[in-house]
């Protein structure tokens, strides 16, 4: 079965991509010298990930670039560029081996600076962790290897500096009001914590002025939390939600809202299948795909269930819209 994104991941995308959420968790968590020297204002989201497709469901990465301020005259753009890296692990437990994984993924993101004969540049990196039972796992290359100080001059040195969400207090948890919002999102939204916490949680997106910005978190919060948390339903979000931002969110349900998105995303991707059997098959298959990656299950082959038969896929369809609505 293929890896999609987990509803983890998403969110997490979803917020850092926002530069204004970017800026202030690279504020938040970088010393004061660091910030310094890097101008925000140039900040952008670089393409690509470089995390191992097998490794999909447990690491979720970004790569953003800023010039430095204090920039060299005549040097080309690249030779000005810091980068900085953030890797986020949404297992539920910290992983020994995260900072050669972490290191990996930069030395990958090197050979494809080398190879378009592109100056390498520093790297920053943030590992951002939000399992429940704290990292216990090393962060540097040093507590993994245990060598002779005889041979530390000949060992790579490489550490990364961590926020452990779960680890953390929500007064500790800094940032713009969407940052925080959406950190502690991620900090409860698995546990039994959540129902009393999210009233919290919305309520730091009352510090946002723009309406549109306000409406377009709030969906995001409604798709995480139905897909995440087993313990609160829609109408349980809705209800909260109302307390909170009583015209801002539209009338009916979050289900309801989230099986139209399936289906609408089920028809883009039905239209490459249906080249092959049929549109009205490719968008029932295109709509089982989507409607897997709202519910986070594993999402299944393309190819593997034009083995169904249109009849065990209607079915299919009717069950996992079922479930979408069973949460409602």
């Amino acid at each position: 079965m293929e890896k999609a994104p987990t509803p983890h991941n998403n969110l997490f995308q979803l917020a850092l991509e926002h530069l204004p959420n970017a800026r202030s968790m690279i504020q938040t968590n970088f010393p004061l010298r660091v910030v310094q020297a890097i101008d925000l204002d140039t900040l952008k989201v670089e393409t690509g990930s470089f995390v191992d497709q097998h490794l999909r469901e447990k690491h979720s990465d970004l790569l953003m670039s800023a010039q430095l301020r204090d920039r060299q005259v005549g040097s080309p753009n690249e030779a000005n560029l810091v980068y900085v890296y953030f890797l986020f692990e949404h297992k539920s437990e910290s992983d020994s081996l995260t900072v050669l994984q972490l290191l990996s993924y930069i030395v990958r993101f090197w050979e494809r600076c080398a190879r378009q004969k592109i100056p390498l540049r520093p790297i920053l990196p943030l590992v951002v962790y939000h399992g429940p039972t704290g990292w216990a796992a090393a962060t540097s290359l040093e507590e993994l290897i245990d060598a002779h100080e005889v041979f530390s001059e000949f060992q790579v040195r490489f550490k990364f500096p961590l926020l452990d969400l779960g680890g953390t207090s929500d007064d500790e948890i800094q940032g713009v009001p969407v940052l925080q919002s959406m950190l502690r999102l991620l900090k409860y939204g698995r546990g039994e914590q959540l129902r009393e916490k999210l009233l919290d949680i919305l309520g730091l997106l009352t510090g946002v002025t723009s309406r549109h910005e306000v409406s377009l978190w709030l969906h995001a919060i409604g798709v995480y939390v139905m897909a995440v948390n087993q313990d609160m339903s829609a109408e349980d979000l809705n209800e909260l939600v109302q307390s909170v931002f009583p015209t801002q969110i539209e009338v009916g349900s979050i289900a309801d809202r989230l099986l139209k998105k399936g289906r609408e995303e089920g028809r883009e991707e039905g239209r490459e299948e249906g080249r092959e059997e049929g549109i009205e098959i490719g968008e029932i298959i295109g709509t089982i795909r989507t409607l897997q990656r709202l519910l986070g299950d594993e999402v299944e082959v393309a190819m593997d269930l034009r083995k169904l038969g249109e009849l065990v896929l209607r079915r299919k369809c009717d069950e996992l819209q079922a479930r979408l609505r069973g949460r409602g």
